[in-house]
């Protein structure tokens, strides 16, 4: 409670960025590496959350290399490849 933002951990910073951007409820959410520095547990958390989010009608763009988030989360898949962009599904 008295530690400042700069000395929260990564995953720390991640969550509260997370819990912003819900709070705000807007019609896109942008995440970039979303589970980066996250517990697993809190990570399946987030999922569920997202997938809710996405049942709402919202559009969520995520970055990620965890082939798990993009199986999970994703209706569409896209791959940047030498500086193109290309549908994977």
């Amino acid at each position: 409670m008295n530690k400042k933002y700069s000395e929260y951990s990564l995953g720390m910073k991640q969550k509260l960025g997370i819990a912003q951007v819900l709070m705000e409820n807007p019609e896109f959410i942008i995440l970039d590496e979303p589970f980066n520095g996250i517990d697993e547990q809190t990570v399946g958390i987030i999922r569920n959350l997202l997938l809710e989010e996405k049942k709402k009608g919202k559009i969520i763009i995520i970055t990620s290399h965890i082939k798990e988030d993009i199986e999970l989360l994703c209706d569409e898949v896209y791959k940047i490849d030498n500086g193109k962009i290309n549908k994977v599904s």
